[in-house]
């Protein structure tokens, strides 16, 4: 091809992009999870891509990635860091690697309740959170949850005696390193994906997961038994690529914003309901369920632990959100 011929193909394109008209124009981002189609992330984020569609007029769409089609939850924070993947909804405990102030979540039994938890998050504390993800390539645009996190295991884990030695699946987590190995478990790092299949061939013993997971990853074949510790916090976040968010217009920004504000109480209205649900379905397959345990007794042996978070985050730091009302 000679320059005359390339200059002519770039003046008809030029041509036609001031012809084309801004509905026609579109931006597609790409948003992964790593839960199935039936789990409040994936309900959350089709939520979040119908609000997205109406209000930008076509400007921007969202293609929603669900089951770890994109990776597992690092790999996809790593990807919205380098701006290969546009979007992510994940756990708080998967960005701990990466923002290390989100941590301070990952403290067993810090809130009081699911109604405390959720006010910290939705308050000045989240918001603080948020605002910390942007020195890393990361933009925080809302936080949710998908409910407490409970035990499943080979027998009722409601005892310090009981879950002493258990190989307990953890996330790569220090908190949550530090905190089963002062328990008494022998804490094992299982990638999501993997975990099924480690379960069932007795990589590790127990696991930990709010109900909802229980049921739609359907660990009740692999496991007899549930113990209702709700020990931590299953919250969760919409975040995008900072070179992406960078690269929209205000209006944009402010659209992504508000949609994932808005898509909030579509993935907490799932999680309370299959929450509800969830125990009469682990009854019915099988499980064994123990709704109570000795949370003194946890707390008890957690205590060097919690010296250790205090001097990381701040005794003040924990205080505000323990004592928040």
């Amino acid at each position: 091809m000679n320059s005359r011929f390339l200059a002519s193909l770039a003046a008809a394109a030029a041509a036609i992009l001031v012809t084309v008209p801004a509905a026609q124009a579109q931006q597609t981002l790409r948003l992964g999870h790593n839960i199935s189609t039936s789990s409040p992330y994936h309900l959350a984020a089709e939520h979040f891509a119908g609000l997205v569609a109406e209000r930008s007029d076509g400007r921007l769409a969202v293609e929603v990635f669900p089951s770890g089609a994109l990776g597992n939850e690092r790999d996809m924070i790593e990807g919205a860091q380098i701006g290969t993947i546009d979007m992510v909804v994940t756990s708080s405990a998967a960005l701990g690697p990466f923002v290390p102030e989100m941590r301070i979540l990952d403290i067993p039994f810090l809130f009081r309740d699911l109604e405390h938890a959720r006010a910290v998050l939705d308050g000045d504390i989240g918001d603080e959170l948020l605002a910390a993800m942007e020195a890393r390539d990361l933009v925080g645009l809302a936080f949710g949850d998908i409910g407490f996190r409970h035990m499943t295991g080979p027998r009722p884990l409601d005892t310090v005696q009981a879950v002493e030695g258990v190989k307990l699946r953890s996330q790569d987590n220090p908190i949550h390193l530090a905190a089963y190995r002062a328990l008494g478990f022998q804490p094992t790092v299982v990638g999501f994906n993997e975990l099924y299949a480690a379960l069932q061939t007795g990589v590790v013993d127990a696991n930990e997961q709010p109900l909802s997971i229980h049921v739609a990853s359907r660990f009740y074949e692999v496991q007899s038994d549930l113990t209702l510790t709700g020990h931590l916090m299953a919250s969760a976040l919409f975040l995008v690529s900072k070179d992406v968010y960078d690269g929209l217009s205000e209006e944009d920004r402010t659209l992504l914003r508000e949609a994932a504000r808005e898509s909030i109480p579509v993935m907490r209205e799932a999680t309370d309901a299959q929450d509800e649900a969830a125990l009469d379905t682990l009854r019915e397959r099988g499980m064994t369920i123990t709704e109570s345990f000795d949370q003194e007794g946890f707390v008890e042996a957690l205590a060097p632990a919690y010296a250790e978070f205090g001097q990381q985050f701040g005794e003040e730091n924990i205080a505000r959100i323990r004592d928040f009302r």
